[in-house]
């Protein structure tokens, strides 16, 4: 959590809108244009140096580079405000294009002037090295003194992404319109990704101990069997904090923590009817399929009050990733040796991990034993800081804003303070935003989902007269298995009992914005029919059903959304981890924007 923290405040804040920045510097607008676009490019570049050098403690050439920082901004929102400029804006057509630039150079002007030296100051004592444990230890003074000024760059940080994000980018100059459409979503990822910082930098130091001992949960979910929230609950470790020194105390597979501490079967958890409606009764009986909900408040609570009486300790909060977001961590750690089994890297983890165990154990237990080793020598090489520790926290950060790495806290004070960010994965829908979640859950009791990859389109191409939008949601679900599946493992490709062997059978579940519906579907443009029930979930319509791909098939589904009356602003689109890359949390920009 908390390296994940500051790489996110340091890189969005810095890299984040430099990046985005890029794309304006072509706005062809005549006079001062050309020397406004030279400021924003050099304003990039200097931003990747204070980057940098705020990453590897460089804390006089950090210092130096935000002053030329501060020069380039500060020239490219003095020569874009103003006379010509601000003529040039008033003119029908033209003037919103002019606008932008505006907008844009004002807003980095001001990130430039005071969201990033607070970071910068506090870097003169403090880098990412700062927060690599020593002896399994961690400087929980130091997190302390550094969260004030990400809270800091924070609020400056969303102050700005609300102008830049009121920028109409579909009405724009048409070579204006994907650049203008990208700053927007690096403005988004910006925002999220330092409010998630603040936040969860306050909360650091009591999480590992600073206060009293404290018990953390750490579940490694596998995506070769896919559930909701990512994959299977395949390992679970109990970790103790105090002073911030963590310790591995507990280690259990999956099958285990559906037990008590005496052996005994744990008693079922108690289910609401929704629920018990949207994601049936398996998902209190067994904690494999517990993550079968979405929603990660509630499956890490279930998870937790199971652990406690499996290992006999209270839970004080969850952290889960999966197979993907260890191959990222691997790229800073390097190398792992693991008993029994080849030895883990970046390059091999995922295959290793989500197909490999799989091919080379048939015995359940052994495929466990890898898990529980895999997890505890990579868990034990980052504690003992192994490895190029800036690039672990990158890995870190690229894993939450994929949502492969989630937090929940049974203290709800603290669960409150990341309720919003995307580390807790909610799907309850607090305002007017318009929400859209799918969700894919392995039907076959298989490994299958190594072969499947699925990549999402989402449009709202409608607005309706109650200011509603039609959202269209289209998946290409393409299962690339290949071979004979009666040669594959059974433990692989399934029984053959709920499909024929080597078919993905998905089961999908839409969640649609609140007050809003799912209006039509269709598979490879053939219309079918909806499911007749009334189930919600949050306040949320849940339209679900099985999808069957054979080896080999690729097929287009396509979901058409529509939201609540009045809910007219810009969607936001959620998905389920897969082998890929994540692309979650995206907006969709309104069909109702210039109705």
């Amino acid at each position: 959590m908390r390296r994940t923290s500051r790489r996110s405040a340091v890189v969005w804040l810095s890299v984040g809108f430099g990046l985005a920045v890029a794309g304006l510097a072509v706005v062809p607008l005549a006079l001062e244009a050309k020397d406004v676009a030279s400021s924003l490019l050099r304003a990039q570049d200097q931003a990747v140096a204070l980057k940098d050098q705020m990453a590897s403690g460089e804390a006089e050439a950090a210092a130096a580079t935000l002053e030329r920082l501060q020069a380039s901004a500060s020239h490219a929102h003095r020569t874009s405000s103003g006379g010509l400029w601000d003529a040039a804006a008033k003119v029908p057509w033209l003037g919103r294009n002019v606008e932008a630039v505006q907008v844009t150079s004002a807003s980095i002007d001001d990130i430039a002037t005071r969201g990033l030296p607070p970071l910068v100051e506090a870097g003169s004592t403090l880098s990412v090295q700062s927060f690599k444990p020593r002896d399994g230890q961690v400087d929980v003074e130091a997190l302390a003194t550094l969260a004030p000024a990400v809270t800091e760059a924070s609020r400056v940080l969303a102050e700005n992404a609300d102008d830049i994000r009121a920028i109409d980018a579909e009405g724009l100059l048409g070579p204006l319109v994907r650049p203008v459409l990208d700053l927007q979503r690096q403005v988004d990822d910006a925002d999220r990704a330092a409010d998630a910082a603040g936040r969860v930098m306050r909360l650091a130091p009591a999480a590992l101990g600073a206060t009293g001992e404290q018990h953390l949960l750490l579940v490694f979910q596998t995506n070769a069997e896919i559930r909701s929230t990512g994959g299977l609950a395949g390992v679970f470790v109990l970790l103790t904090t105090k002073d911030g020194r963590i310790t591995l105390s507990a280690q259990a597979a999956s099958g285990e923590l559906n037990l008590a501490a005496d052996g005994t079967r744990q008693a079922d958890a108690r289910l609401t009817r929704e629920e018990r409606a949207a994601f049936g009764t398996i998902m209190g009986h067994d904690v494999r399929s517990t993550n079968i909900s979405p929603d990660f408040p509630r499956v890490a609570r279930i998870w937790a009050d199971r652990a406690e009486r499996a290992f006999g300790e209270d839970v004080d909060g969850v952290v889960s990733l999966d197979a993907v977001a260890m191959s990222y961590v691997l790229r800073g750690v390097g190398t792992v040796k693991v008993e029994g089994g080849p030895s883990l890297t970046a390059d091999n983890a995922v295959q290793r991990l989500l197909h490999g165990v799989y091919v080379d154990f048939e015995d359940p237990s052994a495929q466990d034993a890898y898990f529980e080793s895999a997890t505890g020598r990579t868990f034990e090489a980052v504690m003992n800081g192994r490895g190029d520790w800036t690039r672990i926290v990158s890995a870190l950060s690229e894993a939450a804003s994929e949502r492969r790495l989630q937090v929940w806290f049974r203290e709800d004070d603290s669960q409150q303070v990341i309720a919003d960010t995307a580390v807790a994965g909610r799907v309850a829908q607090d305002d007017d935003t318009p929400h859209i979640g799918l969700y894919v859950t392995d039907a076959a009791q298989s490994k299958m989902q190594w072969f499947l990859r699925y990549d999402t389109r989402a449009k709202a191409t409608t607005c309706r007269a109650d200011r509603s939008q039609v959202v269209l949601v289209t998946t290409s679900f393409r299962n690339q298995f290949s071979g004979d599946p009666e040669e594959s493992p059974w433990y692989v490709t399934g029984r053959g009992t709920r499909t024929a062997k080597g078919n993905q059978l998905l089961t999908y579940r839409l969640l649609a914005p609140r007050g809003g519906r799912v209006v039509g579907f269709t598979i490879d443009g053939q219309e079918r029919p909806l499911a007749s029930s009334d189930v919600t979930y949050e306040g949320r319509a849940v339209q679900y059903g099985t999808l069957t791909i054979p080896p080999g098939d690729e097929i287009s589904v396509t979901w058409r959304v529509q939201t609540a009356a009045g809910a007219d602003g810009d969607a936001r689109y959620f998905e389920t981890p897969g082998i890929d890359t994540s692309s979650n949390d995206v907006r969709v920009p309104s069909a109702c924007r210039r109705s």
